[in-house]
């Protein structure tokens, strides 16, 4: 019987995979689909964004366009006035390539696609939505197969993980259950329709490697997690043979482990380029007194109170409102090492730079110049103020006296043309093994241990894997690469900067 001229797609996302992860787990039971495609040279490192975030990366991988294009530059953005606001991708303004599928009669299932959290408002499209918040589905078959499979999107179970209530065990129990939902709802939604393109992204790889990358047992918690994954790897790509389709898949950033968090505000503060308010530079003076915890521990709760959830749904001028209640009248600081501090505790009318937002191997740093209420810096003075902390910061050394910052990125230059944000000036990479912390400081040293969430921290590169009837170019692939590289597939132009990686 002769094969199907007919093109179908398969589409597999894989938060924060990295490629030596992949190698690293290649001999070990359940990881066969993996090691095919490393085997045969089908799979390869995939260049995220700057920084490698999740919130930037995927939109990027739906669209073709650069985070200052599509808006998403992570999960924040910083304000005039120095309120944080979150920021979602918005798929409405911003289609993704499977729209352009829908246009042009193509049917598409799409399952989970993470940082896509709103409806279509087109046809075509069986859709459930993705991470951070909660799963929705636009029809009832999969509202019913969302009952059926207990399902409401990945299991929210970081807070437990966090504060040691939920083991790293347990932690890997429920995402292997969670991704093997995932899977049985897709499986059942392709063998009752003939889909063009199926889409399925699974999100708990990176929570997973958060909280244990780092630990001695890593593999006993990650493997499971993967082998679950490729199950669902082997029947797409056993189906794909047999429809004569391709599959891909993607990650939108890699992973590492972390042996140590270098403290960048601290740095800052330390050198003079950023200033604590008074009230809250004596209380940290005087942390060790009794009573000085209490303001600090209501505030914190109050910061903490789900970032995703309270937070987000508060109108801008109420997160204004809310900040400034708690930077002016609960400025304390921990009895602690170290106090967990938040952009309200700086004075900028003295500061000269700030980091915010990332806070990560990746830092964002911004110059506090008239783009800010309280902006210091003059236009003559901001190269001065970039080249200073560039050449101090690169002087800065690790515990063991190695060199701690692997590079810089003119961050200006990166979003350039971006109207939706301000964007930072500098990208600043630390070295392989250390992240960065924007929040927590101590006058007494510029290092601490990463914290449980912390385990595990992002790296630039993601992946890019491919099996089926045409040759993919993966070398030197970007996250800009693959919406061109999908629709072009069904011979549709992208018109973005990114290129198509089909080998013609």
């Amino acid at each position: 019987m002769a094969r199907s001229t007919r093109k179908k797609l398969y589409l597999i996302g894989i938060d924060a995979a990295p490629l030596w992860l992949l190698e690293e787990l290649k001999d070990k039971k359940g990881m066969e689909p993996f090691s095919k495609l490393l085997l045969r040279g089908q799979i390869g490192n995939l260049e995220s964004t700057l920084p490698p975030m999740t919130g930037s990366a995927w939109p990027t991988i739906y669209t073709g366009l650069s985070p200052a294009e599509h808006g998403t530059p992570d999960f924040f953005v910083i304000k005039k006035d120095y309120v944080k606001d979150v920021v979602y991708y918005n798929s409405n303004a911003h289609p993704p390539f499977w729209k352009a599928f829908a246009d042009r009669g193509l049917k598409s299932l799409v399952i989970t696609p993470a940082t896509n959290i709103t409806l279509p408002e087109f046809g075509n499209i069986d859709f459930i939505s993705g991470f951070p918040l909660r799963s929705r589905a636009n029809s009832e078959r999969l509202r019913k197969l969302m009952s059926k499979h207990g399902f409401d999107g990945e299991p929210e179970i970081e807070k437990g993980m966090a504060e040691g209530k939920i083991s790293n065990s347990a932690a890997s129990q429920a995402y292997v259950k969670s991704v093997a939902n995932r899977s049985g709802m897709a499986k059942e939604m392709i063998e009752e329709n003939d889909y063009d393109f199926v889409y399925v992204c699974f999100t708990e790889t990176d929570r997973i490697q958060h909280f244990t990358l780092g630990t001695r047992e890593k593999w006993d918690y990650i493997l499971p997690v993967y082998a679950e994954i490729a199950k669902f790897i082997a029947y797409i790509e056993e189906r794909a043979r047999k429809e004569n389709a391709l599959m891909v898949i993607v990650s939108d950033h890699g992973a590492q482990p972390m042996r140590e968090k270098f403290l960048l505000n601290g740095w800052l503060i330390e050198n003079g380029f950023l200033v604590l308010k008074e009230s809250v530079a004596k209380s940290i003076g005087a942390a060790s007194k009794p009573g000085a915890p209490a303001s600090y521990e209501l505030r914190e709760k109050l910061m903490r109170s789900g970032l995703r959830k309270t937070y987000d749904k508060m109108p801008y001028q109420v997160k204004k409102v809310t900040t400034g209640f708690v930077g002016k009248f609960l400025a304390n600081a921990s009895s602690g090492e170290y106090t967990r501090l938040h952009i309200f505790d700086f004075d900028m009318k003295k500061s000269m730079a700030f980091a915010e937002v990332s806070n990560g191997p990746f830092a964002t740093l911004w110059i506090n110049d008239k783009r800010f209420s309280s902006g210091i810096v003059k236009d003559s003075e901001r190269g001065k103020v970039i080249s200073d902390i560039k050449r101090k910061l690169g002087e800065a050394r690790s515990k063991d006296g190695e060199k701690l910052i692997a590079g810089f990125e003119d961050a200006a230059d990166y979003y350039r043309g971006a109207k939706t944000f301000i964007p930072p000036d500098l990208f600043i990479e630390i070295r392989k093994g250390y992240t960065m912390d924007i929040f927590n400081y101590s006058p007494k040293t510029l290092f601490m241990k990463p914290e449980h969430a912390k385990s595990g921290d992002h790296i630039r590169n993601g992946i890019i894997g491919y099996s089926g009837p045409v040759k993919l170019n993966i070398g030197h692939a970007s996250v800009l690469d693959i919406a061109p590289t999908m629709l072009a597939y069904f011979g549709i132009k992208s018109g973005t900067k990114g290129r198509s990686l089909l080998s013609l």
